[in-house]
C-alpha cells in the first residue's frame, strides 16, 4: 500500500473510532479512575459509595456516604449539594472529597444524572 493511501486509511479510522471515545469520555471522564494516587480498590469503595448515595431515596441536599480504606490508608466523603432535573433526568451536583493515600486531599465537583435506563453516569 502506498504512504498517501496509509494516511486515508488512518484519517478514515480516527472519524469512524474518534466520536466513540469522545462519547465514552463524557460518561465517564475518569474511565473508573478518580486519578493518581488512588489503589484500583480506592476506586472500588468510591463508585460504590457514590452508587450508595446516588440511590438513596428520596434525594436531598445534604445527604453525604463515606468510603475509607486502611490497608492505603486512603479516604474521602459525596455529598449532595443539588438535586435538579436536566434534559429529563434527574440530577446531583455532588462533592467529592478524597484524600489518597494520607494525603490532605482534593475536592470535585461533578454532576451525575440518571439516565433513562435508571444507571446515573456523569454530565459533562
Amino acid at each position: 500500500m502506498k504512504p498517501q493511501s496509509l494516511c486515508w486509511l488512518a484519517a478514515g479510522l480516527a472519524v469512524v473510532f474518534l466520536p466513540t471515545a469522545m462519547v465514552q469520555a463524557q460518561v465517564i471522564p475518569f474511565q473508573g479512575n478518580f486519578g493518581r494516587g488512588l489503589a484500583p480498590e480506592d476506586n472500588r469503595l468510591l463508585f460504590e459509595s457514590v452508587e450508595r448515595l446516588n440511590a438513596a431515596e428520596p434525594s436531598q441536599i445534604g445527604r453525604s456516604d463515606t468510603w475509607s480504606n486502611p490497608q492505603t490508608k486512603s479516604h474521602g466523603s459525596s455529598t449532595i449539594l443539588k438535586v435538579f432535573h436536566s434534559g429529563g433526568m434527574e440530577c446531583h451536583l455532588v462533592r467529592h472529597q478524597i484524600a489518597a493515600g494520607g494525603s490532605s486531599g482534593r475536592d470535585y465537583r461533578l454532576t451525575w444524572c440518571r439516565t433513562p435506563a435508571g444507571e446515573w453516569k456523569i454530565k459533562s
